[in-house]
């Protein structure tokens, strides 16, 4: 799978497409859904032959669960109009994402007011000494159900001067919330810098608990005894990761993978109690491989996860540590065709240190990639100058009128 991988890593997203909001091939209409890499219908997705953004995506690489296996969605990258925005104008923020996210946020006003609502704050830089004049609110307008959402904010103040991000952070107020189908789009990691398989996941309010009275070996049924509460039809079967049970002690195979294999269901809620023999033995939903004396949960409510009011954009990307805000991060569709890039998707094994594409021989001698340019328009940020004092980082190719 050199081209494509199953993890929320970068080098798992398609590289046989370009990172080019420009071509209707972009790896920014790919996103991961339950079914595998699929392609968007509709917008500006041309490729997919279909307009109606309501048709079903194009399935590019069949992986089953993959959105789920990835525990947390992450942002890649934020984009918006150049231009001027006049007193009072509205301007519109769009964020991508590697997974379809749903929302649930109150209908955006042109006020300030951000009660239940998903909402990202920018600040209002005044052109002379580069300070705050005040902030926007860019409130979710737009997008629930596909990877790409637009945030709309309204000018409050009338200076001449920039926009800057304020905190870097997209914000969940009172009942708003953000989801995808890893469950949680604000995944805490377990250890700064590693992919969101590290993520922090919570034991259900178990209905029942068992252990394995047995190993079970591709197989539907489970044989369990030191039963506590009602195992019915219908729960949910996670891992219970008390002790020194391991989280990932379910695995399951993945149909027509060739035999490829998975733990996420061990936590990811997907694996239910289809038929009930006893109190001791039962079915489930698929085939799944368990040692003797693992220690299961059988819920209803299945796990919680752990809610955050606000999510770091600094600390997302493709890889969930990377800043898609900071002066070195790349609008939607910049910044991906780089030197090591194009390497990396030959091959990722010596050539990546070295920029080349190892001859096989003798392991040292390679093939230069080409040459080429970093788009400077595409940069999400740059250092700004007051006309009479000051300096700020500022969203580039912005000015407020």
């Amino acid at each position: 799978m050199a081209i494509w991988g199953k993890t929320s890593g970068e080098e798992s997203r398609p590289k046989s497409l370009p990172m080019d909001s420009n071509s209707i091939y972009s790896r920014e209409f790919v996103t991961a859904t339950d079914k595998g890499w699929v392609m968007q219908p509709g917008t500006a997705s041309a490729a997919t032959g279909n307009d109606n953004a309501d048709a079903d995506p194009e399935i590019l690489v069949a992986i089953r669960n993959l959105s789920v296996s990835f525990l947390s969605g992450n942002l890649l990258s934020v984009d918006w109009a150049d231009g001027a925005v006049a007193d009072s104008g509205t301007f519109d923020l769009v964020l991508t994402f590697d997974e379809e996210i749903t929302v649930t946020s109150a209908t955006r006003t042109a006020n300030q007011v951000v009660t239940n609502k998903v909402f990202v704050l920018l600040t209002e830089l005044g052109g002379t000494d580069m300070a705050s004049d005040g902030t926007m609110a860019c409130q979710y307008v737009s997008g629930s159900g596909t990877n790409t959402l637009t945030f709309r904010g309204v000018r409050s103040q009338n200076a001449a001067g920039f926009l800057s991000f304020t905190d870097n952070f997209i914000h969940v107020n009172g009942t708003a919330t953000l989801q995808s189908d890893s469950e949680t789009f604000a995944g805490i990691l377990a250890e700064s810098g590693t992919s969101s398989v590290d993520s922090i996941v919570l034991d259900a309010s178990s209905a029942a608990s068992g252990t394995t009275n047995g190993a079970v070996s591709d197989s539907t049924t489970i044989t369990v005894d030191g039963v506590g509460g009602t195992i019915a039809v219908g729960q949910v079967v996670t891992v219970n990761g008390a002790g020194s049970a391991p989280a990932a002690s379910i695995t399951s195979t993945n149909p027509g993978s060739n035999g490829q294999t998975d733990t996420s269901g061990s936590t990811d809620n997907t694996i239910t109690i289809t038929a009930v023999a006893s109190q001791t033995s039962f079915t489930v939903s698929e085939n799944v491989t368990i040692a003797d004396d693992i220690n299961l949960l059988f819920s209803a409510d299945a796990g919680e996860g752990i809610e955050q009011n606000s999510v770091s954009m600094a600390l997302e990307g493709a890889d969930g540590a990377t800043s898609v805000v900071s002066s070195t991060a790349y609008r939607t569709g910049f910044g991906v065709d780089t030197f090591v890039g194009r390497v990396n998707m030959l091959e990722a094994g010596g050539g990546y240190g070295s920029g080349k594409v190892i001859n096989e021989t003798d392991g040292t001698s390679g093939f230069a990639a080409e040459s080429f340019t970093v788009d400077a328009a595409g940069l999400v940020t740059e250092t700004q100058a007051g006309s009479a004092s000051g300096s700020a980082e500022i969203l580039k190719g912005v000015t407020t009128a």
